[in-house]
């Protein structure tokens, strides 16, 4: 992949804080999409047309409540906004292969990835969530495989917001969750919409035969790869999560649309304390041939005056 430090630095790419419709609770939870830079994890990198690049999802706890051990129970459904779906141009965005065919799970051996892959930022034979937060399996017999979705850009939108978008989820989540729910929309095929998005879930601690890890800050939870089309043009993805995809706090006809993550407070606890959701979003800036040229011009000439 072809990185120009001086293009994120003209792009006026950053990483947007989006805010989630959370009111209840404290927003003590951030999420961060990362992609690699060539060198490090990053908020945003440049590519060019044709390259793979390597993306992750990390989750840390910001909150003062001194009990918070470890992550338990998030769902999330991954967009990515100007993704490429228009066939017409000979060639469109996708997503490099999940392992296993997105089945993946604990108890599922060899589905998911190790905690080394979730920290490597080179490329993998395949993809998905890292373990051992997979204790909710994304499984092909409950209609829970991990997809990818094309919205607008040639594709059906199925409730997406205006533009192209690429969004992961179970494969029976085809429609774009929603931003809110009210008492009324709160249903049974609405909430099951959102349980079957992206598991991210752990037992507890003292759950005999099982995988648990502790800790707080920078959990990587997810490992994917973009691969781009070969298509020449000046655009910026952004990654990030569907706001309505968080687990909600009311059940079926309640009011309370309160989103969250959940996290352990003790040894036996599976996730009952929740707090809102911060989301930081990644960027993956690919610019017009001629720009990538003009910016490594511009980059050689501030060397020289630096030295």
């Amino acid at each position: 992949m072809k990185f120009v430090a001086a293009l994120i630095a003209l792009s006026g790419a950053a990483a947007v804080v989006t805010a989630q419709p959370d009111t209840n609770l404290p927003t003590e939870t951030q999420v961060r999409f990362q992609v690699w830079n060539g060198s490090s994890w990053s908020n945003q990198a440049a590519a060019s047309p044709g390259d793979q690049v390597e993306f992750r999802i990390v989750v840390s706890y910001t909150g003062s409540n001194s009990s918070v051990m470890a992550l338990g129970n998030a769902r999330l459904q991954p967009v990515i906004s100007n993704f490429d779906n228009d066939n017409g141009n000979g060639s469109v965005d996708g997503f490099a292969a999940f392992r296993n065919g997105g089945v993946s799970g604990n108890f599922i051996a060899g589905s998911m990835l190790s905690q080394a892959e979730g920290q490597n930022g080179n490329a993998l034979p395949s993809y998905g969530r890292v373990f051992p937060f997979g204790s909710a399996a994304m499984n092909g017999a409950n209609g829970n495989t991990l997809t990818a979705f094309r919205h607008g850009g040639g594709a059906p939108a199925n409730g997406a917001p205006a533009g192209s978008w690429a969004r992961l989820a179970g494969s029976t989540v085809a429609t774009w969750p929603a931003s809110g729910l009210t008492a009324a929309q709160a249903n049974a095929a609405s909430l099951n919409g959102i349980f079957r998005g992206l598991a991210v879930s752990q037992l507890s601690q003292a759950n005999a035969g099982t995988a648990w890890q502790g800790g707080t800050q920078d959990i990587v939870v997810f490992r994917g790869a973009v691969q781009l089309s070969t298509n020449a043009g000046n655009r910026t993805l952004i990654l990030s999560n569907a706001a309505g995809s968080l687990l909600r706090v009311g059940g079926v006809g309640s009011d309370d649309d309160a989103r969250y993550v959940a996290w352990q407070t003790s040894t036996t606890d599976n996730g009952s304390y929740r707090s809102a959701v911060q989301v930081l979003t990644g960027a993956i800036v690919i610019p017009t041939p001629g720009g990538l040229a003009l910016l490594a011009v511009g980059g050689i000439a501030a060397a020289r005056r630096r030295r």
